[in-house]
């Protein structure tokens, strides 16, 4: 099993710093992140927010590209219903070439109200506009010329330059449900499930994948079995180092899912999160896969929001060493 670090840049205002000190730093932690070992390195996209959430995620992932050579870079995930496809396919194909071939492309509809409010997209096509973005994508990297017509997009015959550096970026669906799940297995597409996607869910995926002809072996997933790790030798004493940075990450989840929040630290499902000893860890991310079936890679928050910069570095250097080497 592979393992990969994925970060948001965030900034909330109870921890805040400059805001080139954020960007500086997560770079720097997920330059470390290929340099510990680890696989990929994930950026997630949202707009409009208080802490300042990943908007732009191609310009993150080519300064990243910039300093790296082999750990893979993905998204996870672009808020596809948010861009017209042929903007998304430039942006994908220039950081792709950047990126030596390296990006893998995770699309995914989005659920926030406040975004699809204030860019002028109605919610409830989010579903529709992501899976028409999948065809259209894959002609632009064509390099061919083409035109195309739909339910949301509508364009006359367009050559789309340049090309990604392979003839097909992978493409990735996000998603809890089982629609996001239909969607991946109708189009030949990997799925990345939300954290607490159901087992059956994946098992419809499979199913759906081998209805349209795809070998569901070909497909092994990528899980998010935790939000977050932090390694730590006494388990207690790491969660009181943590708990207020991961009270803030899943309170502002509860919020844009308008769920209640979680009135305080010490409310927090500790369970959620691997907090712990290498070996404890590498015990909970084995019983949590069990379920799932055939996961590829496995990746986690690399830096809670807020977290000094150094404080995830020894966690991750820790992951690392200890955990890594268990999956091997």
């Amino acid at each position: 099993m592979k393992f990969g670090i994925w970060l948001d840049f965030r900034n909330p205002e109870r921890w805040r710093q400059p805001w080139e000190q954020v960007y500086e730093e997560t770079v720097d932690l997920a330059v470390s992140a290929e340099e510990l070992g680890f696989e990929s390195v994930w950026l997630s996209e949202h707009h409009l927010t208080a802490d300042g959430y990943l908007p732009s995620l191609f310009p993150a992932l080519a300064a990243i590209a910039a300093r790296t050579r082999q750990v893979r870079l993905g998204t996870a995930m672009v808020l596809a219903s948010l861009v017209h496809p042929l903007r998304l396919a430039e942006d994908a194909a220039v950081t792709d070439l950047l990126a030596g071939g390296r990006l893998e492309l995770g699309l995914a509809p989005g659920y926030r109200e406040q975004e699809f409010a204030a860019l002028g997209v109605e919610r409830a096509h989010r579903g529709a506009r992501t899976e028409e973005a999948v065809g259209i994508l894959r002609k632009a990297w064509t390099g061919k010329p083409f035109a195309h017509s739909g339910e949301h997009f509508t364009f006359d015959e367009v050559t789309v330059t340049p090309v990604p550096g392979r003839s097909d970026i992978p493409l990735w669906i996000g998603g809890g449900g089982k629609a996001a799940a239909r969607r991946a297995g109708r189009h030949g597409l990997r799925f990345l499930p939300d954290l607490g996607t159901p087992p059956e869910v994946l098992e419809i995926y499979r199913e759906t994948l081998a209805a349209h002809g795809h070998d569901p072996a070909l497909f092994p997933v990528t899980a998010i079995v935790t939000p977050g790790v932090h390694i730590c030798e006494d388990a207690d004493e790491g969660w009181a180092e943590i708990k207020e940075h991961y009270h803030y990450l899943l309170n502002t989840f509860q919020e844009w899912f308008g769920a209640p929040g979680i009135p305080s630290a010490d409310d927090l499902p500790r369970e959620l999160f691997l907090v712990g000893p290498p070996d404890r860890v590498a015990e909970e991310i084995r019983e949590r896969v069990k379920p799932l079936g055939d996961v590829e890679r496995v990746i986690f928050f690399g830096r809670a929001p807020g977290l000094p910069a150094e404080r995830a570095r020894r966690s991750l250097a820790a992951f690392a060493e200890h955990v890594i080497p268990q999956f091997a």
